[in-house]
């Protein structure tokens, strides 16, 4: 009987370091996160990170950006690889150059969809605009 229960024991202990978990990925997982802007538009990633351009999505339904002057924030949703943002608000300092906070809070609204692969997030728009950025934490 001790046999038994010795060879069921290595049994299940060979067979469980065999088995492979089913991990199922989900678009939305590493979404909450700090993103530093890229990439968008005729823009060049030197002034993006000379103004700190970020798009803070930790909180899961309130995203907050700052494109160099403002503070802006957008209500947002996810459905699988599907994005949107509504009701951006936005603090009325006046700035020498106001020309990306402009471009960007007219484009985030028109985001429709995103994808994320290791520590880069892309939202793209039905006509094709793109933002690309990266995990601020990301080393």
């Amino acid at each position: 009987m001790k046999n038994y229960q010795i060879l069921i024991l290595i049994s299940i202990f060979a067979f469980s370091c065999n088995s492979k978990k089913d991990v199922t990925v989900s678009p939305t997982q590493n979404i909450n996160r700090v993103w530093m802007l890229v990439t968008f538009k005729e823009y060049d990633k030197d002034y993006f990170i000379k103004k700190n351009c970020f798009l803070d999505m930790t909180n899961k339904e309130i995203a907050s950006s700052k494109m160099g002057c403002n503070n802006l924030s957008f209500n947002y949703k996810t459905n699988g690889s599907k994005v949107s943002f509504t009701n951006g608000i936005t603090t009325e300092m006046a700035c020498e150059d106001m020309k990306l906070e402009y471009d960007f809070s007219k484009s985030i609204l028109e985001m429709s969809s995103f994808s994320i692969n290791a520590h880069q997030l892309l939202l793209t728009s039905p006509n094709g605009v793109k933002m690309i950025f990266v995990a601020q934490d990301w080393d």
